[in-house]
């Protein structure tokens, strides 16, 4: 037998022999177990590494630390003699329930005979023996001194300290004492207020699921704390304890609350989640539970799982990893509901002694009887009668507001095989399905039940393939089927929206004429992600095109799935990455939708997607730019392209006349001047307090032109936006060879991130630049220093005869990084095309954003020979999506083949700079 696997006892009986005979000095006895607990817990660390699992490392070192807890007792107590004194060493929390990982505390309570306060002074000394020994040992130790009536106090007035004695364990001294505070504590904790027990522990269930969004399917979920992990294991056990006498989930299977397989599910997730848990402590060295990005390739790795590439092998692990928190999630909180109704039921019977007359809620329809909100089966046999009730069911809980009782899900879970070929042709299931899906803001709750009791994924086996499937794109917050319920209940949110700011959408979705095509086409937009193909449209739309088959899509619904599928990133993509000031732009994307209904389905559904995908993808700035697009598209739909640039031209009459109106009369030449040099593009979809900035600026800047008679004179005003946490600024000076390149350098140099930036010149060569910024620490630029130092860096380097960025960009730390250590790879390009624009070479770039990112980008241009036409730039979650539009001195594509191939190599080492500072 290996060395590591020999008894702990045999070990220790030998090892710490000569503690015990008080032959030792204090330091001797201290350096004597330290050594000890290292040689231990690497034999623990080398079985963890060999694969055991997580339970067994777990109570391995719990053993261990009962060991080196008892002899140093034992040690303390040789020291005075060897006579026991009334005084009792007690586990308590995770190290009572004999369960502790590599770096979890270790919480001992020392029980005594009498109040902590009138302690004699040889049990003090004992104690204080004991408790310093263990902190020269190296034991980070939770302590508490009290005797039985204190512990019984403390537990009526903290729940907290209630639980931890709950999962007390006797280490060593007096079993007696210890006995009798066991009994003490059943009599007056735990078999009283049982009730008031239940609904504290529900209500901070409930609280620490709202706190985690109600999902497992977190990007970054805590091991600990999150819906489905360890700690709703543990609250399950402890309601158990007090609300039947016992903390062993065995016994809830023996009284049939809790299947066998159910049982064998949650034993195994709390297994694995002990794994992970031992994984993150080792590897990070402290007691980690957040299961970050960095830290699933971590885990993956060490679990050895068989995928080459680290992303696979994170996707696979955090596969597993959400299937196992949620079958704890699902089964522990059916088992609460459960007891719920019990407690509810207990309390409708006292009820019934003092009346003699009580109204049933009772309802009986279909095979199914609805009582208390819940619905309940008639009999076992209603499915085996007709199978078709088990679509039906949804569709009642749907319109009569009900909820699946436990022993509906139990008899839906048993009947996953009546879901087969022909359930899924049926006419009746179909219409039925239907009907659900036509059920404008109530779809996402019969949806989630469906999806919880496993019959969403197998009635539609191509959303079924999503199951926790992770998407580890940094935008991503929730897995694919997680996501996919998320955008659906966007659309239900809208149905009665009173929120002003979302009045479009709200009426939009209300005049929308085929809502089950708009729901159906959200279930597959994402279902291409399972399929093993490069782009998951592709995908989406080939599934999406064999589900249509299968339920009978015809006609116009069929073309409308088909196309929100195949399209459902065009309208994010066009909005954030191109020029949508051009006519050409929206002439063909106008083209794409074809039809002012598809349209607004389009729109509704990027609305969806986008606030679906994370809390933060939907902001006042994006939101403005799909306004704009919306608004642009419709305007040409309406009018055709003639129409719709007189439309624009309207508009800017206006907006210049509204502009006159509010300023002063001196100023009004000056605006007339602005409209008339000024790109027409400039005014789209701009307030006019935006236009009064710029018209002051260029006005400020030719007067401290004409004063100084400076060729170099510029004028910058800053505008702080706190709400948005950055600062915008506008720039007026003349054009000049590398301005942009310049003043991204001026930036770079004082560290001040560009988050999105617009540039303009007018015919008499004023240029116009207006840049979105903000610290390192993601604030606006207000402090007076700062600004004061760009602006001088900014001077300097615009009167430089030559420029030399290196002087100023020196190589830094990116303080805009997610994490210093980033094992999965933000997926980073550089592409150069001549297929998207008509005029311009185009270059997207995706890349890890830092400072001096948008000065390469240009300095890159400006080395070539070549001009910025154009250029959209947005920045989201520390990630750079820029879209340059670039010419050749002539204004023309560039088509140089050579120059083409350059610039590729010469971007694509940008990107990979990005990823590597």
């Amino acid at each position: 037998m290996p060395t590591h696997l020999k008894t702990l006892e045999t070990h220790a009986r030998k090892a710490l022999e000569p503690a015990l005979n008080g032959q030792l000095s204090p330091a001797e006895r201290i350096s004597l177990y330290k050594r000890f607990l290292k040689i231990e817990q690497h034999r623990i660390y080398l079985r963890h590494r060999a694969g055991a699992g997580g339970l067994e490392i777990a109570r391995a070192r719990a053993g261990l630390i009962d060991t080196v807890v008892g002899s140093i007792y034992q040690a303390a107590l040789n020291n005075r003699g060897g006579s026991e004194l009334p005084m009792a060493v007690v586990a308590i929390g995770g190290y009572g329930r004999g369960t502790l990982n590599p770096r979890s505390d270790v919480d001992i309570l020392f029980l005594l005979p009498r109040a902590s306060s009138k302690l004699p002074k040889a049990q003090q000394e004992l104690l204080q023996e004991v408790l310093y020994l263990l902190w020269d040992v190296g034991f980070k130790v939770g302590h508490a001194c009290r005797s039985i009536a204190e512990c019984i106090q403390e537990a009526a007035n903290d729940q907290l300290n209630k639980t931890a004695l709950i999962d007390a364990r006797l280490v060593a001294g007096d079993a007696g004492l210890f006995a009798e505070f066991e009994k003490r504590f059943a009599t007056d904790c735990l078999d009283k207020k049982k009730d008031e027990f239940f609904d504290l522990r529900r209500q901070d269930l409930r609280s620490r699921h709202q706190k985690y969004s109600y999902t497992v399917f977190l990007q970054e979920p805590n091991v600990k704390e999150s819906c489905g992990g360890l700690r709703d294991y543990q609250n399950i056990l402890w309601v158990s304890r007090v609300k039947r006498g016992n903390s062993d989930l065995r016994s809830l299977v023996d009284d049939r609350l809790l299947t066998s397989t159910a049982y064998k599910e949650i034993e195994e997730a709390y297994d694995f989640l002990h794994r992970v848990r031992n994984e993150l402590h080792y590897h990070t060295r402290k007691g980690t539970d957040q299961l970050t990005l960095q830290l699933q390739g971590v885990v993956a790795t060490s679990f050895r799982y068989p995928q080459r590439g680290i992303l696979r092998r994170t996707e696979e692990f955090m596969r597993d990893y959400y299937r196992h928190t949620r079958n704890i999630y699902q089964h522990t909180t059916s088992l609460m509901e459960i007891f719920e109704i019990e407690q509810e039921h207990k309390a409708d019977t006292r009820l019934t002694s003092f009346l003699t007359f009580r109204k049933k809620n009772r309802e009986e329809f279909d095979g199914f009887v609805a009582r208390d909100g819940r619905i309940y089966p008639e009999n076992n046999d209603i499915f085996k009668d007709d199978p078709n009730r088990l679509m039906r069911l949804f569709q009642h809980l749907q319109v009569r507001g009900l909820r699946l009782s436990p022993p509906m899900r139990k008899l839906v879970k048993a009947h996953w095989e009546d879901i087969d070929r022909p359930f899924r042709y049926s006419k009746a299931n179909r219409q039925t399905f239907q009907a659900i899906l036509e059920r404008k803001g109530d779809v996402a709750r019969a949806l989630r039940r469906m999806h919880r009791v496993g019959v969403l994924g197998r009635y539609l086996p191509e959303f079924g393939a999503l199951d926790c499937l992770v998407q580890h794109e940094f935008f991503h917050r929730y897995t694919a089927d997680e996501h996919t319920l998320r955008c659906i209940e966007e659309l239900d949110k809208l149905v009665g929206e009173t929120n002003p700011s979302r009045a479009i959408y709200s009426r939009l979705f209300h005049q929308i004429e085929d809502a089950y095509g708009l729901y159906l086409a959200v279930i597959l937009h994402d279902t291409g992600r399972a399929e093993n193909v490069r782009e998951h449209i592709d995908g989406s739309a080939m599934l999406a095109a064999r589900l249509c088959n299968r339920l009978q899509i015809h006609g116009e619904r069929r073309s409308l799935i088909m196309y929100l599928v195949d399209n459902h990133l065009t309208f994010w993509r066009t909005a954030t990455t191109r020029n949508l000031e051009d006519p050409e732009v929206i002439d063909e994307f106008a083209s794409i939708v074809k039809t002012q209904s598809r349209l607004d389905a389009l729109f509704l559904f990027t609305f969806a997607d986008s606030n679906g995908t994370s809390p933060d993808s939907w902001n006042s700035w994006k939101e403005s730019l799909m306004l704009q697009l919306y608004k642009s598209t419709t305007n040409f739909l309406k009018s055709g392209r003639e129409q719709y640039s007189r439309q624009l031209d309207e508009d800017r009459t206006a907006l210049r006349d509204e502009v006159i109106s509010i300023m002063r009369e001196d100023y009004h030449p000056d605006v007339q001047r602005h409209f008339e040099r000024m790109p027409a593009a400039a005014f789209t979809f701009r307030q006019p307090q935006h236009i009064v900035t710029q018209v002051r600026t260029i006005r400020h800047f030719l007067q401290r032109e004409a004063d100084s008679n400076d060729p170099n004179a510029t004028c910058i005003k800053w505008i702080d936006h706190p709400d948005g946490g950055y600062t915008e600024i506008v720039l007026a000076t003349w054009d000049k060879p590398l301005l942009l390149e310049k003043i991204c350098c001026a930036l770079a140099a004082e560290q001040i991130n560009i988050l999105s930036a617009d540039f303009f010149t007018r015919t008499d060569g004023i240029v116009v630049n207006i840049f979105r910024i903000n610290t390192t620490n993601f604030e606006p630029v207000s402090d007076a220093g700062l600004r004061r130092r760009f602006l001088e860096t900014f001077e300097k380097i615009l009167r430089s005869e030559k420029h030399e960025p290196e002087l100023y960009l020196r190589r830094r730390v990116n303080f805009l990084k997610p994490r210093p250590e980033q094992d999965l790879p933000i997926p980073v390009r550089a592409h150069v095309t001549n297929d998207v624009h008509p005029t311009c070479t185009t270059v997207e770039i995706q890349a890890l954003d830092r400072i001096g990112l948008l000065h390469d980008l240009f300095h890159t241009i400006n080395r070539h020979g070549l001009n910025t036409a154009h250029a959209r730039i947005c920045t989201e979650k520390g990630v750079a999506m820029d879209t340059l539009y670039i010419t050749t001195q002539n204004g023309e594509k560039v088509g140089d083949p050579v120059v083409l191939e350059h610039l590729r190599e010469d971007f694509a080492k940008l990107v990979e700079r990005s990823e590597n500072d």
